[in-house]
């Protein structure tokens, strides 16, 4: 059964879908179309959203136009036999400095992850210019044919076995990935291989590249790593991953984490 969002949903969660004026400053070129406009054509075309988000921002002046990310699936959608749903992941602004972004997607069921498909597919981009709900829906179809495609590859990972030393290599990169330009004691504190401790029974021994990747991307975006570090002091303190949850970051992430398995397939010439 599908799990949509309704309307009411969308406006608790992500109001900012719901604006109906551009920020000052905009250029005279940009064209104003709410994010929900675009919302309510997919659904007449059977995109239904399944999850949405916005980003936060201290400054109240700017939360009706503060970033948003929204996920849909088709309302004829199954599951496959490994419990993958394709998605559409959408991104928009109302202050002029983003585009509309169509990306493909994968939901996996047995851990409710959200995944991105990595730089070896394409995305759309719409300019608020012209006639936008229509060029996003027409983007839309172009982008799920990336989606069902992205499902074959999925498919193909699963059948690759990954070794305890590619595994580990795997993680270290990841690490590298999560922690880029971060000087905390988090780094220092959160080791590789912490990456690749399954959350739940059902992935407890399996080394296959689709399962590991799961594992690394659940634990890289949904945080809850645990670790100890010293301070300047040499004090011992107690740290703890946060979830990403800045749609940049969780986005690049992403599609870095699926760059890299699919990078990591190649060289197994899988």
């Amino acid at each position: 059964m599908l799990n949509r969002l309704s309307l009411e949903n969308l406006q608790r969660v992500t109001p900012s879908i719901f604006t109906t004026e551009a920020s000052a400053g905009t250029s005279d070129k940009y064209k104003h179309i709410s994010t929900i406009e675009v919302v309510q054509g997919l659904m007449k075309e059977g995109f239904m959203p399944v999850k949405a988000t916005q980003n936060r921002t201290r400054s109240a002046d700017k939360a009706p136009f503060t970033k948003h990310m929204l996920r849909f699936r088709h309302i004829d959608c199954v599951p496959t036999v490994g419990g993958l749903f394709p998605e559409l992941v959408l991104v928009n602004s109302h202050d002029g400095l983003s585009s509309y972004r169509l990306m493909a997607g994968l939901y996996r069921l047995i851990c409710s992850n959200g995944l991105v498909a990595g730089e070896t597919f394409n995305q759309v981009r719409v300019r608020h210019q012209g006639d936008v709900v229509s060029n996003v829906i027409d983007g839309t179809y172009e982008v799920m044919k990336e989606a069902k495609l992205l499902l074959e590859h999925a498919e193909h990972m699963g059948s690759v076995e990954l070794s305890h030393p590619e595994k580990q290599i795997f993680a270290e990169v990841v690490h590298q990935l999560r922690f880029d330009g971060d000087s905390s004691l988090t780094k220092e504190a959160i080791k590789p291989e912490q990456f690749l401790k399954p959350r739940r029974y059902q992935e407890n021994g399996k080394n296959d590249l689709f399962t590991v990747f799961n594992i690394v991307q659940e634990n890289t975006i949904k945080g809850g790593l645990r670790g100890w570090a010293r301070n300047e002091k040499g004090y011992a303190k107690r740290v703890t991953t946060r979830e990403i949850k800045s749609i940049d970051q969780n986005n690049s992430l992403n599609r870095a984490l699926w760059t890299l398995a699919e990078k990591m397939m190649q060289l197994r010439g899988a």
